[in-house]
């Protein structure tokens, strides 16, 4: 009667441990699918707000220091009317031969706002006709930064 009590313990045990092996199994694949959906949760919201908004350049003015020095492009953008609050804008300016990219300009800017910044430059294209390209952007909850892909490019003349 004692063989049979200690079989019938173990079988006890062997299940135990299969039904805890079970649920630390469904735990460790709950958290890498909750990881996958939110980060792509969060790329569908980044997108949707991208769609919403419209941001154009208006005006480029040739930037001087106090010394009357070339320092780059004074780019004026301004938003529509619609769509979140952009974490910041990412200005390009080129002619026909040469690109010059500005840093991540980061600022909030709100709908209808009309914002002047500073694209440093080394080349000075004189007055001529460029493109200017605004590429709104987000920033993810980890820090990085999100492009959205509906850029406009704006045929201006240097001022």
């Amino acid at each position: 009667m004692l063989a049979k009590n200690k079989k019938g313990v173990s079988e006890i045990v062997v299940t135990i441990i299969i039904i805890l092996l079970a649920i630390v199994a469904f735990a460790v694949v709950s958290v890498v699918v909750r990881g996958t959906v939110s980060g792509g949760a969060e790329n569908i919201e980044l997108s949707s707000n991208c769609l919403e908004v419209e941001m154009h350049a208006e005006k480029i003015a040739r930037a001087l220091d106090g010394d009357q020095q070339f320092i780059g492009y004074d780019v004026t953008v301004s938003r529509s009317s619609s769509g979140k609050a952009l974490d910041g804008v990412k200005l390009m300016v080129e002619n026909a031969d040469e690109r010059i990219s500005g840093e991540n300009i980061i600022e909030k800017i709100k709908a209808l706002d009309k914002k002047t910044y500073l694209v440093p430059s080394g080349v000075d294209f004189g007055l001529t006709q460029v493109k200017v390209t605004a590429v709104p952007f987000f920033m993810k909850k980890s820090g990085e930064v999100f492009y959205c892909e509906n850029t406009q490019i704006d045929e201006l003349v240097i001022q």
